[in-house]
């Protein structure tokens, strides 16, 4: 999925958000002018000062339209009614996964992660916070409706959390994968976590 957004009714903030994410995913951060925004977006750069006070305005507003995808790719995860395995894969791929998808080179993943620990670090703690919460309620819930077993593992939903959120983090490193292969290692992280944990 390339575009955030699939409906044709993006604001102009939206469709300068959009636009500078595929700039910073082609280009990076500080390779992408205010002037190469204006003109990928389709708007005048005067139109464009309207909306943003400058680039790190636009990155985070960037940020904030991502959030928003990850927690609702998250929310269709958990409500899929599908296998728990499945799920589980479905809550890493939703937070991991996305970025993946959205910022597929990883020629400028260093750089973005940098730009964002600078300029939007309350948002990415925000949107941490928020997917942590539903990821550790997906497991008490599963673990009370007796689809799993978390003291096979001697472990709790939190620690479980935690260790998985490692793992997938951990699933970038070494040459950076294409995104086809991160999702196989985040399948293969479910599939290893589903086994020791399904009644």
């Amino acid at each position: 999925m390339n575009e955030i957004c699939e409906t044709s009714a993006l604001t102009k903030m939206e469709q300068v958000a959009d636009a500078a994410r595929r700039l910073f995913a082609r280009y990076g951060y500080k390779r992408t002018s205010m002037d190469d925004i204006a003109r990928e977006a389709g708007v005048a750069k005067a139109t464009l000062y309207l909306h943003f006070k400058g680039k790190d305005d636009v990155f985070r507003t960037m940020m904030r339209r991502t959030a928003d995808l990850v927690l609702t790719r998250c929310d269709a995860a958990l409500t899929s009614g599908a296998p728990f395995a499945e799920r589980l894969e479905g809550v890493l791929g939703a937070y991991y996964g996305t970025w993946i998808d959205l910022f597929g080179d990883p020629a400028h993943w260093g750089e973005l992660v940098l730009v964002k620990t600078q300029i939007a670090m309350d948002q990415a703690k925000e949107l941490e916070g928020l997917y942590i919460d539903r990821f550790r309620g997906f497991l008490a819930r599963a673990e009370a409706d007796g689809e799993i077993d978390l003291s096979r593992a001697g472990t709790d939903a939190d620690q479980l959390c935690q260790t998985l959120m490692q793992a997938a983090l951990g699933a970038k490193s070494g040459t950076p994968p294409t995104p086809d292969e991160f999702r196989q290692r985040l399948r293969n992280i479910a599939r290893l976590a589903a086994a020791a944990l399904i009644r």
